[in-house]
This record gives structure tokens, C-alpha cells and sequence, in this order.
């Protein structure tokens, strides 16, 4: 380690006694060494020269007329040029170093900034051109070169590199950035400008181009959203303006193609504004974009009539970055109101795109304020400007996508609501008709048989009295007329209501009561109406009950009928208690097991789904009680 040092420190000295040894002459004599600031690394040596012999004449190698030393780099040579030279313009740049610097390095020449076709000789042999004929236009300025060189070329004392750079009559000529040393330590400062200038551009740029295809595609079918055609635009002019970037051959003419990339960062500030505007829904956003395009317009106009040559101009330069400076006012208020995520994102994107842009218009070789970062940065900010508003705008498109899918999923359940709810009403409707269809059937059953059997009995009773026929055939028609009438009262709509259907059963056996000596006593409250109690449930109710009073009529020998009804708990079950009470001899449960009668009350009250219990009452007499549920009882 310390031998390694003291071989640099070796060197160094040697070199700063060439440096102090060539320094006297170096104003006057143009055949010295140039300057150069000489790095060590650890791949080797490095010297990068810090001025350069120009001269603007096709003199020969051994001439030293023509010949003027001048810093590099010197990117502004066109107006000299033009001064003694007709047609295209070319400069000869001329570098001298002593070979014993590199011992027996592999050595490369790297350079850089030149404007726009070069060649490149040492010791008068030509080794290098990025052009294959004279009539190939050409865009170097950007793109860096490492030129190897044989060791069979070099000589032990003084080399000579010249490069020629050639331009048209209209476009800058300069002569860029140039360097002598090891191979290996040049190639990796190559390859990353390499990378920075040219292959990342390039890459970056060419996706933005076909992205922005596919969201103009996406905006033909979608032409109300307008921020689809802003952000087309946005990738177009921003692609348009960036491809002389790391572009090395001129598509078009090359004074119109210079003209296109000028003029297109104009536009390509203007549409960025204007998707921003329209893609955060500013107020008065139709205004703001035509200011903005005017703006754009305005400044093509300034640059027009200001630009004489191929200068660039600094006025509409600082222009433009006035403009973003205008907006970012707007969008500043507009997000100190909104406090949306998307507005400080874009807030500080366009923030950072004015900072860029003052650094890039720094570098411009007749402003020339610094050297910056070394490459532009306007390749990458033109791609990431139009990157976040893509993504900004895909995480709109996905919100909206799934603000659809739930409105998608609340209208499906809405439909399925509504469905069920259709047939529910469907199923109800169907059940009203079959109702109404069994309640026009029951009227003329009703009908028929008032106005038929019932006329029949009527008649056949009057004429059984008129005849004074036995009156066990009078009893008879008289209880075959009531049975009639409560089988019509059993149909007749009563929607549940026990306390009407009793009120009937009364109406209907009062008479034979009275006749039979025995007084109805009315003890009914008011009870909820059984929702389950249909005609069928209500013909086996009157049924049930009349037999029970047909047993009082004919067994009991009772004065008073006691018919009672009332609310009733059962089993913590709520439901109603129906009572049939008289005061007669009481009844014998042994002798009444066997009865018919009995049997059918039994069955009947099953079929209700009822509790019958008929047993002695306290008073004497019989008690008949049934009781009914007030729900339907459920069988499994």
C-alpha cells in the first residue's frame, strides 16, 4: 500500500514539473501540451483537458497559423465559422499530451458535447467517425464517445487527437468535453452517461409514447373524459421534445426538425398544465387551458421573432418557467382549499419540474451558469410528469371501478330485494284471488242453498204446521233449517273473528232455547281475532258448540244457557277460552263416554287444534270449555 502511494506522489510531481516547464510558453506557443487536470483512480489514470487548439481552416498537420487555444468546453462556434467558411461549418479541435504519462496503459479518448458530426484522428491516422458519409445529418451533442486507441499509434513523446466536428449552415458547432487515460477507468464513466444520456431516455420515452397510444386509444371510446386526450398529449409533445435527446440520426430535414424540438416544449408545458387543470377539476378550468395554449402559442411567437440564429433563446426559456411558476399559484390555492392527496402530489411534481427546468436552461451552452448533474434532466421529468399522471389517473379509474362494483353489488341486492318482494306480492296476489275465487264460490253456495235447501225447508216447515203434522216432524225441519243456517253463517267472511261467530251461533239457537224454556246468558269480552280460523276451522267451530247446547236442549233439563268467551293463558300460551254452562242435573262422565256426540265434539276440537274439557261445573250442571290458540299450532 504505501509503495502504490508513493508511486502517485511520484507521479504527480512529474507531472506538476511538466504543468510549471510548459506554463511560460503557453499563451504564445500553441505546440506545448494543453492543460489538463489528471485523476488517479483505481482502474488508472485519467487526464481531462481543460482547453483545446481551434482553428476554423483546413490547414495541414504541421501548420500552427490558424490555431487558437480556448477553454473547452466551446459549444458556440457558429458565428466564427460562418465568418470564414461557406456551407456547412466545421471546427478542428487539436489536444497534445506526452505518451510516457500512460507507460503501456490500454488508452481510450473519451468526449462528449459535440456539435454534431465528429471525426477523430491521433498522430494524423483517423480512428473514429459517428457518421458513414458527408451527407448523413447527424445529433451528437448529446450522446458520449469512447474511442479506443491502438497502441501501435502512439509515440513515447508528444500525441496529437484532433477532432473535426461538422454541422449545417443553420445549427450550433461546438467542440464538447475531451479526455486521455486507461481504458477501464473511462469505460465506466461511459458507460453510466451512456446510460443517463442516451439508453435511459430512450427506454423511458419510447414506453411513454406507446402508453400514450393506448390512452388516446382509451379516449376514443371514452371522449367525455377529457383527461384521457390531455394526457395523449402530454406523452406526444413530451416524446416530440425529448427524442433529439438520444436520438443520433435526424428523422426529417434537419432545420425543420430542429425547429419541432424547440418549439414543442411549449406545447408539451401547455397540455401538462391543462391535464392538470382539467384532471383535479379546477374551477374555471375551460379558461385556464386556453390560457395555457395561448401561452404556449405566445411564446412560439416570442421565440420566433426573437431567435435571428440558431441561439437559444434565454427570454422564452425563463418564459416558461414563468408559466409554470403562474400555474403552480393556481394549483397552490386550489390545494390549500381541497387538502387532496392528488393536488399535493402534483403541487410538488410541477415544483420540481420548474427546478429542473432552471437547471436545464443553465446548461444551455450560451447561458452556460454551471454544468449541474452533467446531463439534462428534462428526458426524465417530461417521463415522470406524464408517469404520476397516468398512475393519479388509474387510481381515479380503479376508485370508479369499485364505486361501480358496489353500486353493482347494491343494485344486485336491490333486484333480489325486489324480486322477492315482486313475488311475495305475486304469491299474495295469487292467494287474493284464490281468496276471492272461494269467496265468490262461498256466496253462491250461500246463495243456493238460502235460496234453494233453505226456501225447500221454509216451505216444507209451513206446510208441515199447515197440516199440523206430529210435531217431532216439525222439530225436525226446524233443526234441520238451523243447521242450514249456521252451515251458511260458517261461510260467511268473518276474518278470524270467534266473538261474531258466537254472536251468530246465539242469533241462530235463541229461538229453540226460548221454545225449550231455557234463558241464553251473553258473558263474552272482546278477544283478538285468530288469524288461522278459516270457513273450514269456523263450520267445525258452530258444529262443536251446537252440539253442545243440542245436549243441553235434550239432556239437561237446565233454565239457563250461560255462553261465555274470554282471553285465556295455557301453557304460557296465550290463546281464547270458549264456555258452554248450564245449571241442569249434570253430567255422568261414564255413560257419556261412548256417546256419538261426544266423539265428535272430541274430533272436532282436534281438528281446531283445541283443548276440550267437559266435566261437572261447581254450581251444578255442565261446563263445556275449549280452548283455542291465539297462533296456529305448527306440527312438525
Amino acid at each position: 500500500m504505501a509503495s502504490d502511494w508513493s508511486i502517485r506522489i511520484l507521479w504527480l510531481l512529474s507531472l506538476i514539473g511538466l504543468w510549471v516547464i510548459s506554463e511560460p510558453i503557453e499563451a504564445q506557443d500553441v505546440t506545448s501540451v494543453n492543460q489538463f487536470d489528471m485523476q488517479i483512480t483505481d482502474d488508472g489514470k485519467v487526464m481531462r483537458f481543460t482547453d483545446a487548439d481551434i482553428s476554423f481552416l483546413e490547414t495541414s498537420e504541421g501548420s500552427n497559423a490558424s490555431w487558437n487555444r480556448r477553454q473547452l468546453p466551446a459549444l458556440w462556434l457558429s458565428d466564427e465559422a460562418r465568418k470564414v467558411q461557406e456551407g456547412d461549418l466545421f471546427v478542428r479541435a487539436r489536444v497534445r499530451f506526452q505518451g510516457q504519462a500512460f507507460e503501456n496503459d490500454t488508452i481510450s479518448i473519451f468526449t462528449q458535447n459535440n456539435r454534431e458530426r465528429i471525426s477523430v484522428s491521433i498522430n494524423g491516422t483517423s480512428i473514429f467517425r459517428n457518421y458513414t458519409d458527408d451527407r448523413h445529418a447527424m445529433l451528437g451533442w448529446n450522446h458520449p464517445y469512447l474511442i479506443p486507441i491502438s497502441n501501435s499509434l502512439l509515440r513515447s513523446g508528444a500525441n496529437e487527437i484532433v477532432i473535426r466536428a461538422e454541422s449545417g449552415r443553420n445549427h450550433s458547432l461546438g467542440i464538447g468535453t475531451i479526455a486521455v487515460g486507461a481504458h477501464n477507468a473511462l469505460g465506466s464513466h461511459f458507460e453510466s452517461q451512456y446510460l443517463l444520456r442516451i439508453d435511459a431516455p430512450k427506454t423511458l420515452n419510447w414506453i411513454m409514447l406507446l402508453l400514450s397510444v393506448f390512452v388516446f386509444v382509451m379516449w376514443m371510446g371514452r371522449r367525455q373524459e377529457m383527461e384521457l386526450l390531455w394526457l395523449s398529449l402530454t406523452g406526444l409533445f413530451w416524446f416530440i421534445r425529448n427524442y433529439h435527446f438520444f436520438a443520433q440520426t435526424v428523422p426529417i430535414e434537419p432545420l425543420l426538425f430542429q425547429q419541432i424540438t424547440y418549439y414543442s416544449i411549449y406545447f408539451a408545458v401547455a397540455v401538462t398544465l391543462a391535464f392538470c387543470a382539467e384532471f383535479l377539476k379546477l374551477r374555471r378550468r375551460k379558461f385556464i387551458i386556453i390560457t395555457m395554449l395561448g401561452i404556449g402559442v405566445s411564446l412560439s411567437l416570442i421565440r420566433l421573432l426573437l431567435t435571428l440564429t440558431d441561439r437559444t433563446d434565454l427570454i422564452s426559456s425563463l418564459l416558461t418557467i414563468a408559466l409554470f411558476g403562474f400555474f403552480l399559484v393556481i394549483l397552490a390555492h386550489h390545494t390549500w382549499k381541497s387538502r387532496s392527496p392528488e393536488s399535493w402530489l402534483l403541487l410538488i411534481l410541477l415544483s420540481v419540474a420548474s427546478l429542473t427546468g432552471v437547471h436545464d436552461i443553465g446548461r444551455i451552452p450560451n447561458i452556460d451558469w454551471w454544468n449541474g448533474a452533467g446531463f439534462h434532466f428534462q428526458p426524465y421529468i417530461g417521463f415522470f410528469l406524464f408517469l404520476v399522471f397516468m398512475l393519479s389517473l388509474a387510481r381515479r379509474f380503479l376508485s370508479a371501478l369499485s364505486l361501480v362494483e358496489e353500486t353493482n353489488l347494491h343494485l344486485e341486492k336491490s333486484v333480489n330485494e325486489a324480486t322477492e318482494a315482486l313475488a311475495a306480492s305475486q304469491q299474495a296476489q295469487r292467494k287474493m284471488e284464490v281468496e276471492r275465487a272461494l269467496e265468490i264460490e262461498r256466496e253462491r253456495l250461500m246463495g243456493e242453498m238460502h235460496d234453494g235447501i233453505g226456501s225447500s225447508l221454509v216451505t216444507a216447515l209451513a206446510v208441515a204446521r199447515r197440516r199440523k203434522d206430529p210435531a217431532s216432524t216439525i222439530t225436525t225441519l226446524q233443526r234441520a233449517l238451523s243447521d242450514l243456517k249456521i252451515t251458511v253463517d260458517s261461510l260467511a267472511p268473518i276474518e278470524g273473528d270467534v266473538v261474531t261467530l258466537l254472536a251468530n251461533l246465539r242469533h241462530r239457537m235463541e229461538q229453540e232455547l226460548a221454545q225449550a224454556g231455557i234463558a241464553s246468558i251473553w258473558q263474552v269480552e272482546d278477544c283478538a281475532p285468530l288469524e288461522w280460523m278459516d270457513a273450514g276451522h269456523s263450520l267445525h267451530l258452530l258444529r262443536l258448540l251446537q252440539e253442545a247446547i243440542s245436549n243441553v236442549l235434550q239432556h239437561a233439563d237446565a233454565r239457563f244457557l250461560t255462553l261465555s268467551c274470554k282471553s285465556s293463558l295455557l301453557d304460557d300460551q296465550t290463546g281464547i277460552l270458549i264456555s258452554i254452562i248450564d245449571d241442569g242435573i249434570g253430567f255422568n262422565p261414564q255413560e257419556g263416554n261412548g256417546s256419538k256426540g261426544l266423539t265428535f265434539m272430541r274430533q272436532r276440537a282436534a281438528i281446531l287444534n283445541g283443548k276440550l274439557a267437559i266435566e261437572n261445573s261447581e254450581s251444578g250442571g255442565t261446563a263445556v270449555n275449549l280452548w283455542l290458540a291465539q297462533e296456529p299450532v305448527l306440527h312438525g
